[in-house]
This record gives structure tokens, C-alpha cells and sequence, in this order.
């Protein structure tokens, strides 16, 4: 009804809309008459909530009044479990997996298809549901049987997620001669804190974020910071929810911008750390980041709660890292999976020796 009366209230401009929510009404109708059982409303309604949003975000949801807070508890902590979820197929499935969490002990790999949750079909839930089921479990002390196709989609098992306890690691460094790289894995509450720590007080720097893409935006935004003593650090802007600018501070644990390794699997909070690091002169090497950085807010109307895409963070030129991602300075190919070669990382060495030769 909320939103036949939105679409009635710009009829003229909205005729496409209007007709579609037509033909959903005219679907709905026709399923709750014909279908073969009788009709799980629950169920159908759910269906509805995340194909109307899903598709705009696979963190978007349509939330019922209660759902609010343990949603908002869930955007403000890591994943349950160290597993990150997408669709794939109609159902659930594997994004990504934390280092050192229960989904990366039991086994769990990128785009295995989640068929069932604790014998329950993945197909056609809203994914914010499965993601608090697990919060609850783990929260709980509890286990989550997960059975699930491997990549292929050839081979079925079953995986037990053991609620030990966790914490989401922020980053490990390697020293590359006189030069040190930090591999940023996630920026959870302390990441900030924990990179300061890997940073050398002398030699040569550079940030590995090809794999960077859960952290909370605050934390990124004061990550970014530690490196970038003035200017813009990022930069968002929605339709209707307007725009914020983060400004630098004076105090940094680094004399000059890193080198920054990016690349497909750099997104969201790794997408935002690239464009504020470019914007503040670093060398970017690598591929195209993922292209996926919304600014997500919850929106309210009476009793329908929508957390959505209100934004888009912007990268340095100020056009929306959505769809086109933050370009590299140095483009490079990505090496084969197979390899035991990395030509990113050693671009970014001839880089730095470039430059530390020309110093000299």
C-alpha cells in the first residue's frame, strides 16, 4: 500500500513503475489462487522484500520493525562466522571468507552455493535474514550445518561453522628487502591502531588492499587519515541524503604516501581507502577495483524500514566509484592463480627503487 501510494502520487511521471507494480500485483494474485499448497504468506512476503531491493544491493533489506536493531548490530560487526555472503543461482552463497575465522576452518571457499542453512533452503530468503540467523547462532554459542555445492556445482557437503571465538584480523606485514608491505585483510575498530604498529620508522612502504573488502567506514576514514596530513579523505554524495566531506588531520605515522597494490577484489571500504590515498598522491598499481562502494543508510517510513544504497562514495576526480571502480596509476596484469610469481607487487618494488634511486 505505501508504495501503490507513492507511485499514485507521481502517476504521470512514473507510468513504467505503475505498471510494474501491476504485473507484481496481478503475480501475487495469481500464486496465493493456483499455487499447488497452500500459500506460506511469511514466506511470499519475505520473497517480495528482497526482490524488490536485492537487486539494487545485496545489502539492502526490507526490515519488519523488530528486525531494526539486531540488522544495525550486523552492519556494525564483523560477519558471524567470517563469512560474507551474495547470491548465486537463486540461493545463497560464499563472497568472501575472513582470515582466521570459523567459515575459514571449516573449509568454506568463494561462490560455493549455500544450499541449505541448518536444513533449511537458502532459495528465494532474503539474504538478511540468513545473515542474522548467523549472528544469532554465533552470538548464542551455537553451531550452523551448512550444506553447500562447491564452486562447479558438481560436488555436495556438508560444513559444521563452530561458533569459536574470533576477531576479525586487521593486517600482517613481510619485509620485501629494505621494504616493508602490509597486507590489510579488514579495517575492524582497531585497524588503524594495528597498521601503525607494522609501520616502519624508516625504508620504504607499500599496502597490499587487493583483498580488502569488509571494514567499517569510520575506521577506513581514520586508516586513510594516519597517512594524509591535509586535503580530502573521501567524499560522499546521495539525491536526497545530500553529501559529507572527511578532512584530513595534521598528525601521520608516514613521512610519504605508500605504494598501494589494488585490484578486482579491492571493494567498499577497500574502494573508499584506494580513492582517499590516490587522492592524497599515492601510487596506485594494479587492476580496477570492484566498482561497489554505496553509501548505505536505513530509511523509515511508519512501519516499512529499508536499508539502502543512499549514496555513492566518490573517487578523487569526484565521479562515483560504483560501476567504474578507482583506476590504477601503474596498470598490471594479474598474474595466473597458479603462479608463484606477483607482478604487482614487483612493479610496485621497481617503483619504489625508482624512486628512492632518484631521492638519492
Amino acid at each position: 500500500m505505501l508504495f501503490a501510494g507513492v507511485l499514485l502520487a507521481s502517476r504521470n511521471s512514473r507510468d513504467v513503475l505503475f505498471r510494474a507494480l501491476g504485473n507484481l500485483a496481478e503475480v501475487v494474485h495469481l500464486v496465493e489462487n493456483e499455487y499447488v499448497d497452500e500459500l506460506n504468506q511469511e514466506a511470499l512476503s519475505l520473497s517480495l522484500d528482497a526482490g524488490l531491493v536485492e537487486p539494487l544491493n545485496l545489502s539492502a533489506a526490507v526490515l519488519p520493525v523488530d528486525q531494526i536493531g539486531p540488522y544495525l548490530e550486523f552492519v556494525e560487526s564483523p560477519p558471524p562466522f567470517g563469512l560474507g555472503l551474495t547470491s548465486r543461482l537463486g540461493s545463497a552463497a560464499v563472497y568472501y571468507v575472513l582470515s582466521g575465522s570459523p567459515a575459514e576452518a571449516a573449509g568454506l571457499n568463494a561462490w560455493e552455493v549455500i544450499e541449505l542453512v541448518e536444513g533449511v533452503n537458502s532459495r528465494g530468503r532474503p539474504l538478511w535474514q540468513i545473515r542474522l540467523e548467523l549472528m544469532e547462532r554465533q552470538n548464542n554459542g551455537e553451531t550452523v550445518t551448512l550444506t553447500v555445492f562447491d564452486r562447479d556445482v558438481d560436488d555436495r557437503r556438508d560444513v559444521v561453522l563452530e561458533p569459536t571465538p574470533w576477531s576479525p584480523r586487521a593486517a600482517t606485514s613481510e619485509l620485501r628487502g629494505d621494504t616493508t608491505v602490509i597486507h590489510i585483510e579488514g579495517v575492524p575498530e582497531d585497524a588503524t591502531a594495528v597498521v601503525a604498529e607494522l609501520i616502519p620508522s624508516d625504508g620504504a612502504l607499500i599496502l597490499d588492499i587487493r583483498d580488502l573488502r569488509w571494514g567499517l567506514e569510520g575506521e577506513v576514514i581514520a586508516l586513510a587519515d594516519s597517512f594524509v596530513s591535509d586535503g580530502v579523505l573521501g567524499r560522499w554524495q546521495g539525491r536526497r541524503a545530500g553529501s559529507r566531506e572527511y578532512a584530513a588531520t595534521a598528525e601521520v605515522v608516514s613521512a610519504t604516501p605508500p605504494v598501494v597494490l589494488v585490484g578486482p577484489g579491492t571493494e567498499g571500504v577497500g574502494e573508499i581507502l584506494a580513492a582517499a590515498l590516490q587522492r592524497a598522491g599515492a601510487t596506485l598499481v594494479g587492476q580496477t577495483t570492484r566498482g561497489h562502494a554505496p553509501y548505505m543508510s536505513l530509511v523509515r517510513d511508519g512501519n516499512v524500514a529499508v536499508w539502502m544504497p543512499v549514496g555513492q562514495w566518490l573517487k578523487s576526480d569526484d565521479e562515483p566509484i560504483d560501476g567504474s571502480g578507482v583506476e590504477p596509476d601503474e596498470p598490471v596484469e594479474a598474474a595466473d592463480p597458479d603462479a608463484s610469481d606477483d607482478p604487482v607487487l614487483e612493479r610496485a618494488l621497481e617503483i619504489l627503487a625508482g624512486k628512492l634511486e632518484k631521492a638519492a
